[in-house]
């Protein structure tokens, strides 16, 4: 009896032990699960539904086109890209309108590097993701908000890659594409920021939802 009750004693923690080891497994995957849950969900990304190329947001073939050339440092240009982010259940998500982004970084030093930045979130198609994160974590014009340190540190805080990230910003290779939007701007008359041209129309200063939903209306349906 006494050898009969150890084999069921092995037995049990045999099964026990067993049990341990699978429940561990699944907490394990549990745990990896939510970090990268977690990791990918630090800030909230356009609609997948939304496709994005660069600095194009929305269907190619949309019958209505946004242009708006903006600066990261300038407020109003935050408040007008509220206001696209805004429309785009109703616009951009349905086909109606897309927008094309256009950098004219003219406040200072910082704008040029914030815009720099953008463009290397959009070599992992992730332009405007991190161009909605610059709107929203404006902290002053050229008092250090978007020192380069900072631009290294919002790509991580919304899921880039960081390592070739920073060495994108580092290279300086895309400025001389935010120094062409800014040339291209100037050279169809704008003088401040937000300024849009919608189907070629230029309209300058900052639309309501309203406004802006009354412009790409006129645009014939898709």
């Amino acid at each position: 009896m006494p050898k009969a009750a150890s084999r069921q004693q092995r037995s049990r923690a045999r099964r026990n032990y067993t049990l341990w080891i699978i429940g561990g497994s699944i907490m394990a995957v549990v745990v990896v699960g939510a970090l990268i849950f977690l990791n990918t969900n630090l800030w909230p990304r356009l609609s997948r539904s939304i496709p994005t190329t660069g600095r194009v947001w929305g269907q190619a073939h949309a019958p209505a086109t946004i242009e708006v050339f903006s600066d990261f440092q300038c407020p109003v240009c935050a408040r007008a890209d509220a206001v696209l982010h805004r429309l785009a259940p109703q616009y951009i998500d349905t086909g109606k309108a897309k927008v094309i982004y256009r950098h004219f970084a003219f406040i200072g030093p910082e704008s040029n590097w914030a815009a720099q930045a953008a463009e290397c979130a959009g070599e992992q198609q992730r332009f405007w993701d991190y161009a909605q994160y610059l709107f929203t974590h404006q902290g002053g014009e050229n008092v250090g908000a978007f020192a380069v340190n900072n631009l290294k540190r919002f790509a991580g805080q919304i899921g880039l890659e960081t390592t070739a990230f920073n060495a994108c910003l580092d290279s300086n290779r895309h400025a001389a594409i935010v120094q062409q939007d800014k040339q291209e701007g100037r050279g169809r008359g704008v003088e401040a920021t937000p300024t849009f041209f919608i189907n070629g129309q230029r309209i300058v200063g900052l639309l309501s939802p309203d406004q802006l939903a009354t412009f790409i209306e006129r645009q014939p349906s898709p």
